[in-house]
């Protein structure tokens, strides 16, 4: 996953007194992947303001990288993942692998 997945198509700052002058609307420019950034003195007090969803998006992406790090840390269940991936082709070609649909069919 490429780390531009994880960044915000637009981020907007805004500093904290027009943020609380104008509080409803950059709520809701805080939508889709636009993140509204409220600017503090120092970098640290900074604040984020994203969309739910796009939050949610987020958490998903870091819970699918975080997994594939796993498995690619653990050497002996990553090794056996490659040395599967070398006879993949040929095994579709003999039939020997099933889609999900054929494993789980109900009958």
């Amino acid at each position: 996953m490429a780390a531009l997945a994880f960044m915000p198509k637009r981020v907007i700052p805004v500093n904290r007194s027009d943020f609380r002058q104008d509080q409803s609307r950059y709520l809701s420019e805080a939508s889709d992947q636009t993140v509204v950034m409220v600017v503090g003195r120092r970098e640290e007090e900074e604040k984020y303001i994203v969309d739910k969803r796009y939050f949610e998006e987020l958490q998903e992406k870091l819970k699918s990288l975080i997994e594939t790090l796993q498995i690619t840390m653990d050497s002996k269940l990553f090794s056996q993942i490659l040395r599967a991936s070398a006879t993949v082709d040929e095994d579709i070609r003999l039939g020997k692998l099933h889609s999900l649909e054929e494993a789980f069919r109900e009958e």
